[in-house]
């Protein structure tokens, strides 16, 4: 787990790098990729073992535990950019991520406008 933990550092530095992210982006990354990581111990498996059917399992039981959609959004975008980079940088052979399915997010009315700004 250490090691998962030390990709994921790694990962977030490459990040703030190449991207020049927000700060509260990397650290919302961290928590959820920290929590991915947890989730995926506990099951017997690492970031050089999981599978799809794993990381769509993880979304799945994120949805049915209540977490908003827009949550498994960011959670789906930083699993799917530490894939990326791991497959890059080979650390992996693949990117069980590619095929993921996103969750749907809903749609929200615009807001009203006052007569001033009309």
């Amino acid at each position: 787990m250490k090691q998962d933990l030390a990709r994921i550092e790694q990962f977030l530095d490459a990040l703030w790098l190449e991207k020049n992210l927000a700060e509260n982006t990397l650290n919302a990354y961290r928590r959820d990729l920290s929590m991915m990581v947890e989730w995926l111990h506990h099951r017997g498996l690492t970031l050089a073992t999981a599978q799809s059917d794993d990381l769509q399992a993880l979304l799945a039981e994120r949805l049915e535990g209540g977490y908003k959609a827009t949550s498994s959004a960011r959670l789906l975008s930083a699993v799917r950019r530490l894939f990326q980079y791991l497959y890059r940088e080979k650390f992996r052979e693949d990117d069980p991520s590619a095929h993921l399915a996103s969750p749907k997010l809903p749609q929200r009315l615009p807001k009203d406008l006052s007569e001033a700004q009309v």
